[in-house]
């Protein structure tokens, strides 16, 4: 029986009775873990004075450095599935208009975010505009502490 694959850009979706055909896959990028780092390591031609005092700002409001220090991540927590999923669109949107896009992992009630600058490698000023949209976008959505959000499971 013939394979029909369906091409989505560089993703193939084939239906069950498909052959032995390989397309290119990609596998979703890994969510950096935050760390004790407390140094971070920004980009090449970033201001280290100005990103350092910017950076400290954000690890005051809830943003900790990834395990290399070369990026920030923060888990936001929402009461509704349906708030963490119009937050990541809300991040999709600006990061889409400022072409510097994120990791984002949703959950049923809560959504990761982590930001970093791939070229050149390191933290940079994109990822601080960008986490601040995140916080701004959050107490938009009516962002709650981790406790009140949305877990799966029955209801206590």
């Amino acid at each position: 029986m013939a394979s029909f694959p369906v091409r989505l850009g560089r993703f193939a979706l084939q239906n069950s009775f498909t052959s032995a055909r390989h397309y290119p896959r990609t596998t979703a990028p890994q969510l950096r873990m935050a760390s004790n780092t407390s140094t971070p390591r920004f980009a090449e031609g970033e201001d280290p004075q100005q990103l350092g005092s910017d950076t400290t700002a954000l690890q005051q409001q809830g943003w900790t450095l990834d395990a290399d220090g070369m990026g920030v991540t923060k888990t936001f927590h929402f009461k509704s599935y349906f708030k963490a999923v119009a937050f990541v669109n809300l991040i999709a949107s600006e990061s889409s208009a400022k072409r510097h896009h994120p990791t984002m992992t949703v959950r049923i009630g809560s959504v990761d975010v982590h930001w970093t600058t791939h070229r050149p490698r390191g933290l940079t000023i994109k990822d601080i505009a960008m986490a601040r949209h995140c916080d701004n976008g959050a107490g938009l959505m009516g962002y709650v502490e981790a406790e009140q959000g949305l877990k799966c499971g029955p209801e206590k």
